[in-house]
């Protein structure tokens, strides 16, 4: 099924991470996912909104995450390649 131009524009402003979790970390999500009627990867998704919303006022006051993003290279943006680390 192809996908809307909509659909599309929204996938290109997702990023896409990728980790391990402990396996009884995994039981309880898979348990979350189905008493909510939900996919795991929509309950993770929530789960980091929320915790991103809880601590996201912190961050802001400390003063050094202001420079974060404020200068410029000749190279890009070093925090978004995908060949940061060659």
């Amino acid at each position: 099924m192809r996908k809307s131009k909509s659909e599309l524009k929204h996938l290109r402003h997702l990023k896409y991470i990728q980790t391990e979790i402990d396996e009884n970390l995994h039981v309880v999500l898979k348990n979350i996912s189905k008493y909510k009627g939900k996919s795991m990867k929509h309950v993770v998704r929530e789960a980091i909104e929320e915790y991103v919303a809880k601590h996201e006022k912190e961050i802001e006051k400390d003063t050094f995450f202001e420079i974060i993003g404020s200068f410029e290279t000749k190279e890009g943006n070093w925090s978004e390649r995908k060949d940061w680390r060659d």
